[in-house]
């Protein structure tokens, strides 16, 4: 008996894990959703430079709030951490929440899978 139910608990723990993995990364999918909530404000293509937001084209490894020529607010100006998934994920869930004092207009991407994909796309604007 206690190995029947130490199989189906193992079973279960893999379903659950599988079940909340991450979804693949889709970067056509982040740029329809970068289309639709971001690129009013930002361009990830880096020879758009930057519009009323920053360009984000390398954003992942740049530093929070330094792309050149771009006037942050304070709150963003005065970071010293670095743009990596963790940080970009939390940024665009809430950003006021994130960053208090951040000037940007918006109140965030609430899905996880949306966000997962905005950064999957993001990775791909490298140039």
């Amino acid at each position: 008996m206690n190995k029947t139910i130490g199989m189906f608990l193992g079973a279960l723990g893999t379903m659950v894990s599988l079940s909340s993995a991450a979804a693949p990364c889709s970067p056509e999918r982040g740029q329809k959703i970068f289309e639709s909530k971001c690129a009013m404000c930002h361009s990830a293509k880096k020879e758009a430079g930057h519009l009323v937001g920053p360009n984000l084209s390398s954003v992942l490894g740049r530093g929070v709030g330094k792309a050149a020529n771009f006037n942050y607010s304070p709150a963003l100006a005065s970071a010293t951490d670095t743009w990596d998934e963790k940080t970009l994920d939390a940024f665009l869930k809430a950003p006021a929440a994130t960053r208090p004092g951040t000037t940007m207009p918006f109140s965030g991407i609430k899905n996880d899978q949306d966000r997962g994909a905005v950064t999957c796309f993001l990775k791909t604007q490298t140039q």
